[in-house]
């Protein structure tokens, strides 16, 4: 064994893929004669942290030699990751517990940047590794990550699992919804039907999957939120006239959902015809269906989330609107969002939305901006919200400190002004700036 292990170090210090190498162990090693004994067995059985099902001749404890050699080698840090994931991929066919404690035993963050996780690692650079065996044994897979045995990283875990288990097998993990922890069942509903998109029949398994499920406000909420990813499509009169039907049940729910995926791509007539149709105490019900599945594509967004202000779904639009607005900001015209943001009326929950309506306006053209805040009545909450996200713009974009302290100079509101003063504090302790006048 101690000649195996040390072919193991030479073929990493040639820089060969570990798992090649260690394919290529012979299968009638000595090593490997005692391990088929019936004892031998036995006593594996009894060790559940020493897994021995086999790829070809190699047992849990190979890999774990060889994990410990690649660490005693130098390497770049992209042949080193690129080698302890070759490692895993064949261990967890082996052991996927061992694995597992080997990969998060490792330092979580990204080396590349610091602080900042690597796209599709669920915030570890190794957790890609365990894809194929956590699409492949979605059940063991699960046990074992709810086991307890990875403390808080089992959060990362389930991310991972959630991610390739949508893409394999969408109803089965819909199937496992209410094992999910509750913060990350929109993401589970989110990722399956996502996957599920272009796969019609599996999309309506899911669908049949959740409008089966016991009557109750979970069961609702898990199905508006998979009915609110649903492709464009659908008579939205026919579907209006279904969910309308107070007798539907989950079905009405379906049929609500799909109306409102069915207007996800109309122009604001559209809309607006649409809702004069609806009876005045269905409106709350309908505004939340027109504006969830809408995107930065959306030609109505605003008018959607007139509607919902209008229907008084005050929570919806503060969880919900922000983030739609953000990316529908970039592909908008930023003059005309602009306009819009002014007849906001002054609630907290429209705060962040005139913030993402006016922050492209302010942030392309300062001067611009700057001509049509001093137009605003002073103390006005627009002109007041406008200063200070052009002090944010100036500072984060421009780095322009001075164009920063004007506006910081002009804010009224003092819990808004002190606010927006540590944020330009934040800047200049990331950045190393002085200040240019004032407090």
């Amino acid at each position: 064994m101690k000649r195996r292990i040390a072919s193991h170090a030479a073929a990493l210090a040639a820089g060969i893929a570990l798992a090649a190498a260690l394919a290529r162990k012979p299968a009638d090693s000595p090593s490997n004669s005692s391990t088929n004994s019936p004892a031998a067995h036995e006593t594996r059985s009894s060790r559940p942290d020493r897994e021995t099902s086999k790829i070809g001749t190699l047992q849990s404890d190979d890999y774990r030699r060889a994990w410990a050699a690649l660490a005693s080698k130098e390497h770049t840090l992209l042949e080193r990751r690129g080698l302890q994931i070759q490692l895993l991929e064949r261990w967890a066919e082996v052991d996927l517990e061992g694995a597992l404690q080997a990969a998060m035993a490792e330092a979580w963050d990204n080396d590349y940047n610091p602080g900042f996780s690597v796209l599709g690692t669920a915030g570890h650079p190794l957790i890609g590794a365990f894809a194929k065996a956590f699409a492949d044994r979605p059940l063991d897979a699960w046990k074992l990550i709810n086991s307890g045995k990875f403390g808080v990283g089992a959060h990362i875990l389930r991310e991972q699992w959630v991610t390739r288990v949508a893409a394999k097998d969408g109803v089965l993990l819909i199937s496992m919804l209410a094992e999910v922890p509750p913060s990350m069942r929109e993401f589970a509903i989110n990722r399956a039907v996502e996957e599920a998109k272009t796969r019609p029949e599996v999309l309506q398994a899911i669908l049949a999957k959740l409008l089966a499920l016991p009557p109750g406000d979970e069961s609702e909420k898990w199905l508006k939120l998979a009915a609110a990813n649903l492709p464009d499509g659908g008579d939205p009169v026919a579907l209006r006239e279904q969910w309308l039907n107070p007798q539907g049940g989950s079905s009405r729910t379906l049929a609500l959902m799909s109306w409102g995926a069915s207007l996800r791509r109309a122009d604001e007539a559209t809309l607006l015809k649409e809702w004069e149709n609806i009876p005045e105490d269905q409106r709350g019900e309908a505004a939340k269906a027109m504006l969830s599945p809408m995107d930065y594509e959306s030609k109505a967004l605003t008018t959607a989330i007139d509607l919902a202000m209008q229907a008084g779904e005050w929570d919806f639009l503060a969880a919900k609107a922000p983030e739609q607005l953000r990316w529908h900001a970039t592909h908008t015209d930023p003059v005309k969002l602009a306009e819009w943001a002014m007849d906001l009326p002054e609630r907290p929950e429209t705060v962040e939305l005139f913030h993402r309506a006016v922050d492209r306006y302010i942030g392309e053209d300062l001067p611009r901006a700057k001509g049509w805040l001093e137009e605003m009545e002073p103390g006005d909450w627009h002109r007041e919200r406008g200063l200070a996200e052009y002090s944010q713009q100036a500072l984060r974009r421009h780095q322009d400190p001075e164009a920063s302290r004007w506006a910081l100079d002009r804010i009224t509101d003092p819990a808004l002004k002190q606010a927006a003063e540590g944020w330009r504090q934040d800047w200049e302790r990331e950045t190393g700036k002085v200040r240019f006048g004032g407090p």
